[in-house]
């Protein structure tokens, strides 16, 4: 009677433990998956404005490249952004590819916040700019690319994306339009 009162106190014991991991395990890999859905998502403008910028005392021509910040219902920090020439170079075998970095004025903003139709700023668009004149440096051979670093601000997860400008005719004269639209006029 006493060993089965025992291996009773033991079974439970036992099942009380693996429903505990269990449960403990599985609402961790849930909060981890709710965690690595919220990272930042940013639009970026699939054309080039070319237009001409006040820069340094002198006017410039300048060719720049819209963000927008499409997190659901979160801002996002410590952006950061890169563009970079990419060239191929055929080589026995096939291509290898060399990458230079074409200078923009302002390469982070600190934040943007997530759209609203109330902000009449429109804080959660940014436009990053070049005064390097892209049409002498981009031939058939060359692509342009705009890579976007971001953190979300409630996950701190941070997340890459990019867009890659294959032809010359991605730039259009003008400028972006205010707002949530990539539109050039």
């Amino acid at each position: 009677m006493i060993d089965l009162y025992l291996f009773s106190i033991t079974t439970q014991t036992l099942s009380s433990i693996i429903i505990g991991v269990g449960t403990g395990l599985a609402s961790s890999f849930m909060f981890l998956w709710f965690l690595t859905t919220i990272r930042p998502k940013v639009r970026i403008s699939t054309d080039i404005a070319e237009d001409t910028i006040f820069y340094e005392g002198e006017t410039h021509k300048c060719f720049r490249c819209k963000v927008i910040n499409d997190t659901w219902k979160s801002r996002i920090y410590d952006i950061e952004a890169q563009l970079v020439l990419i060239k191929y170079v055929t080589v026995d075998g096939g291509q290898n590819l060399f990458m230079d970095k074409i200078p923009l004025i302002k390469e982070r903003t600190w934040s943007l916040n997530r759209y609203s139709k109330k902000d009449t700023h429109a804080e959660y668009a940014f436009q990053f700019i070049t005064i390097r004149d892209l049409y002498d440096i981009w031939d058939d051979n060359v692509n342009i690319e705009l890579r976007i670093k971001a953190k979300h601000a409630f996950s701190g997860f941070t997340r890459t994306d990019n867009y890659r400008y294959f032809k010359t005719n991605c730039i259009k004269k003008g400028s972006f339009k205010f707002g949530n639209t990539m539109e050039i006029t």
